[in-house]
């Protein structure tokens, strides 16, 4: 039973330190007109509250293709529980099968430009319908869902980022999947 444990235990904190690594990672391509890198995004998206904590600013900045923005955890849940949202989860497949937010799809950052133009007739069907399109990855300070959303920006295609990502849903206390 105890090698059990530690056997999971050891399953998890490499899983851990594999997401670590990835949100490490560099960009997969050159960002889009106007930003000279992701640590430049990074930089121009959050800034320090007056409790001390990061978060994004928003609106956060427009390239002339697609607009950048920051969603609130309250303001993605409504959207959601209306069914009024088209939801990409930036963190690897793995973390995704793990947990996510109900609805999302999984849409990682390794594989963002191949899944975006796989997926632009639900991209285009979204839009049409006025649905906003927002992602998220692990927390506030990840980059993952920024460099995906750079890449739809690249695309043409204007989305939202929801300030604290996965880590913050799942702190609310709010349904997953």
């Amino acid at each position: 039973m105890t090698v059990c444990r530690s056997k999971r235990l050891t399953l998890v904190l490499a899983a851990f330190a594999l997401a670590l690594a990835a949100c490490a990672e560099k960009p997969l391509g050159p960002p889009f007109d106007g930003v000279a890198n992701d640590a430049s995004l990074d930089r121009a998206m959050v800034k320090k509250a007056p409790s001390g904590k990061p978060e994004l600013k928003k609106p956060v900045l427009m390239n002339g293709r697609g607009k950048l923005t920051s969603i609130s955890l309250t303001e993605l849940f409504a959207l959601q529980q209306s069914g009024n949202v088209l939801i990409y989860d930036a963190r690897p497949g793995y973390f995704y099968l793990l947990g996510h937010i109900p609805g999302a799809i999984s849409l990682p950052k390794s594989d963002c430009d191949a899944q975006i133009a796989k997926r632009e007739a639900e991209i285009k069907a979204a839009i049409a319908a006025k649905k906003p399109i927002v992602i998220y990855c692990t927390n506030l300070l990840c980059p993952d869902a920024r460099t995906v959303a750079n890449h739809l920006a690249g695309f043409g295609y204007s989305s939202s980022v929801l300030s604290g990502g996965w880590e913050s849903w799942k702190e609310s206390g709010l349904p997953t999947e």
